[in-house]
């Protein structure tokens, strides 16, 4: 073996030295967050749950957001249960809501940096190979209506059971695939708060009601999972209170990817500025 092959031998052999040493794993890049469930503990592969996706000032910012911005929907506050109200915001409300004062920009830049925080973990911890998108972004809270706990039935969860990629059929529990659905790959909750009673997350066994696993939500908690009928999960019922977080869901195909995140970024980032760069950047846009 010659000496210039030799040394090409070592050129090689410390290259992989470093790139081992180097190579990122969801803690390096994510380096506050701490994994403290996977799926020996939550009972099926493609189950995650971590810690530190967010401080206690931030939940709170979050919660300030959620006082002011969050709204019910098309079909009204009471769309799972007549016990709770049920209401969200999206990430490009929040940055309207900043351009015209109501909310602060700080909150709703806050809203996009600890959802793509979510979803670097999401994409680096289940090893994917392929870019994950934003498919949906939501803010959402969930209220008990005062004093309901005694009346409210037994079974009558916050959200029944479901799965995030289809149509769950609970008569012979099925899937059926819908084009609304059926982009969605992976979906994350990250909780923002604890001061309530029930609402907590579970993941269901197959064909029951009846959970297999159960996630008590706390402040910066993330559960992340794939979204296919393998991960069949629910919310137990907010008995008193009100249970907030922020709900994502992923996809591996960039035609589905939330544009809207892309107009709120922009809204946000120009909000931010400071009045010098934003008066010069008007006087060059005049020219």
């Amino acid at each position: 073996m010659t000496s210039s092959v030799c040394l090409v031998m070592v050129y090689i052999a410390v290259w992989l030295a470093s790139a081992a040493n180097t190579a990122q794993t969801p803690s390096d890049v994510v380096s506050d967050v701490t994994v403290v469930m996977g799926p020996e503990a939550l009972k099926r592969e493609k189950r995650v749950l971590a810690e530190g996706l967010a401080t206690q000032g931030e939940c709170d910012m979050m919660l300030d957001l959620a006082q002011v911005g969050v709204m019910p929907g098309e079909d009204g506050p009471f769309v799972y249960t007549d016990y709770e109200s049920f209401e969200g915001m999206e990430v490009i409300q929040a940055a309207k809501l900043a351009q015209q004062g109501v909310v602060s920009v700080d909150s709703a830049d806050k809203f996009l940096t600890l959802s793509e925080k979510a979803r670097r973990f999401v994409h680096d911890y289940f090893g994917l190979q392929q870019e994950l998108f934003f498919e949906y972004t939501h803010l959402v809270c969930r209220t008990a209506v005062t004093d309901s706990g005694s009346g409210r039935p037994q079974v009558d969860p916050s959200h029944k059971v479901h799965v995030d990629r289809c149509l769950l059929s609970y008569i012979d529990w099925s899937c059926s695939y819908q084009t609304e659905l059926d982009q969605r790959h992976y979906s994350a909750v990250m909780f923002l708060n604890d001061d309530f009673k029930g609402g907590e997350f579970f993941f269901a066994h197959n064909a029951t009601h009846n959970a297999q696993a159960t996630v008590q939500p706390k402040c910066g908690r993330l559960v992340a999972f794939s979204s296919g009928p393998e991960n069949p999960h629910g919310v137990q019922a907010v008995l008193q209170g009100r249970r907030c977080v922020l709900a994502m869901w992923y996809t591996l195909d960039k035609q589905h990817d939330e544009w809207p995140r892309y107009k709120a970024r922009e809204i946000v980032d120009s909000l931010l500025k400071p009045e010098g760069d934003q008066r010069n950047e008007k006087l060059e846009n005049e020219l």
